[in-house]
């Protein structure tokens, strides 16, 4: 898994400037895809970090088809996210949704889990679970807030058909964000076992950062500053959070 990590961070400085800066050819938009998988195969070797082999494999799989199948409502029928279509094509559909994503989700949820690793130690609470889950679920959506007003205004991957006062991304779509991440890392949270060694939690916890620095690159290649401003204020107010309740939850 040494090799697959060291193929992605390579895959990773070269399409941060290809895409970043729209110098990616129409013959090299599978890449786009091939980047989500090694991100998504990297989050599913920590969940068997976190959970062990077997546990880790089933759960990352769960999360897959429980998340594509909720984004699938909002492909045929407008709930969940909202209504919105894929533009271009990221490869096999599943659900009517491109098993990317699927990918892409895993990475946020074991990305997010991984900055929170300290709160998954014994004993186990329902208290801290729902801090847990709560605290993930925000770096879900500070994730979320730099990733869909590129995807979409800069790079049309997928074209929203309601709108709101974000980039014209419903609002919808943030608030799903939150309670889709924050049932499955209330339940990863009674699962994890905390297994992760040092190594493995200091890359995902970079995976996690190094997604939201490609995108804000993107974000600012296209003049997208309030995403960007977003992004950060997000980010800052989920650390003093952080900070507020670490303490008295323990």
């Amino acid at each position: 898994m040494n090799r697959v990590w060291k193929i992605f961070l390579l895959w990773y400085a070269i399409g941060v400037i290809l895409v970043a800066f729209d110098l990616l050819p129409p013959f090299l938009e599978w890449a786009n895809a091939v980047f989500l998988y090694l991100a998504g195969i990297l989050a599913i070797y920590y969940s068997t970090k976190v959970m062990g082999t077997v546990r880790g494999l089933t759960i990352s799989a769960l999360i897959m088809a429980f998340t594509m199948w909720a984004e699938s409502l909002g492909v045929k029928y407008g709930i969940v996210f909202g209504a919105y279509h894929y533009e271009q094509d990221f490869g096999i559909q599943v659900f009517g949704v491109p098993l990317t994503i699927g990918f892409a989700w895993v990475m946020v949820i074991f990305t997010s889990l991984s900055l929170m690793i300290r709160l998954l130690g014994k004993p186990k609470s329902l208290m801290k679970a729902l801090f847990f889950a709560f605290m993930t679920s925000l770096l879900a959506v500070c994730m979320d807030l730099i990733i869909d007003p590129v995807a979409y205004q800069a790079k049309q991957y997928w074209v929203w058909d309601d709108t709101g006062p974000y980039y014209d991304i419903p609002t919808q779509n943030f608030i799903a964000w939150f309670y889709v991440s924050f049932i499955i890392q209330f339940i990863v949270y009674f699962l994890a076992v905390d297994k992760s060694d040092e190594l493995w939690t200091k890359r995902t916890k970079w995976l996690y950062f190094m997604m939201i620095i490609m995108f804000v690159i993107t974000a600012l290649a296209y003049q997208l500053f309030l995403a960007v401003i977003s992004t950060a204020l997000g980010l800052l107010v989920t650390y003093l959070v952080y900070l507020f309740f670490i303490r008295r939850i323990r």
